[in-house]
Formats: C-alpha cells, structure tokens, sequence
C-alpha cells in the first residue's frame, strides 16, 4: 500500500518530471540534415545558338531534424518515459498528464 502511495504520489511525479527535463535538455544533440539545390542568377550565359542560358548557383542549406536522446529521435521534449501502466493511469486520474 506504502508503496503504491509513493509511485502514484505528485511529488515523485515532479521529482521525475524535472530530472528527466534537465537531462534532456543538458544532453539531447541537435540533428540536422544537408539539403542541396539549385537557385537561378541574375547572370547569363549564351550557347552557340545565341539562346540565353541562366547560370545556377548550388545552395546547401542545414534543416533541424529533431533531437537525439537516448536512441530516439524527438521534435520536442517527450516528458517521462518508461513507466507502467498503472502509474499512468493514476497521475492522469489526479490531472498531472493531459
């Protein structure tokens, strides 16, 4: 009985809570994915047809991915993770998880 009072109990939901939020966010690296294409300038060149051909210039732009935290890859924060059921079930009945 004691015991399920500590593992449904709001303090142990904070305590879990906060330490699980600073270790994300102290050592959660940054993904990021290379994507590459091509932008037209306003130079041009001429073929031997004396047809205007525009030169292109390749961009390389870096677009976030999400965050890497212990073998997962998260958009945001997921919040605590790994435990039962039950638990789950109880701090959802007292309002601590939407």
């Amino acid at each position: 009985m004691f015991k399920n009072l500590w593992k449904h109990s709001k303090l142990r939901f904070y305590i879990l809570n906060t330490l699980w939020n600073y270790k994300f966010w102290i050592f959660a690296k940054k993904i990021y994915r290379e994507s590459f294409f091509d932008v037209t300038t306003n130079e041009y060149d001429m073929d031997t047809y004396f047809h205007l051909i525009p030169k292109k210039k390749r961009v390389n732009r870096k677009r976030f991915i999400g965050y890497l935290y212990k073998d997962g890859v998260y958009v945001d924060n997921p919040g605590i993770q790994g435990e039962d059921q039950e638990t789950w079930n109880a701090w959802r009945k007292k309002g601590l998880l939407n």
